[in-house]
């Protein structure tokens, strides 16, 4: 192999490493815990990471029922509570509880039991 060849292998195999390095680091680390689902009256069976997420997927920003989650059943030991329960996170006039036996969305305003 010539001198010539062998530089330029070695220099695309360096650039190649390096955009690599750089786009590995650059990714966001999730944020979603599947393991809180678990805690859960439906044990996220429903909408699995996105009943406390925007993105459904996970991570991110929290709905409004996760910031509930995060302010009240982080703080009490990573559970659901009776409070959590009692509370309506998305303000549609049903608790959570309510959200939650109904198969509706707690962090949703446009899904509420039906009356």
């Amino acid at each position: 192999m010539s001198k010539k060849l062998r530089n330029r292998l070695m220099m695309c195999f360096a650039v190649g490493f390096l955009a690599s390095a750089v786009l590995l680091m650059n990714q966001a680390p999730a944020q979603a815990k599947p393991f809180r689902m678990g805690v859960l009256p439906d044990k996220g069976a429903k909408f699995g990471c996105g009943t406390c997420h925007v993105n459904p997927s996970g991570g991110g920003p929290r709905n409004s029922f996760g910031q509930d989650y995060e302010k009240v059943g982080i703080k009490a030991g990573d559970k659901y509570t009776q409070d959590m329960g009692a509370m309506d996170s998305d303000k549609d006039d049903a608790t959570n509880d309510q959200e939650f036996k109904a198969g509706t969305h707690p962090g949703d305003p446009a899904s509420k039991p039906a009356s």
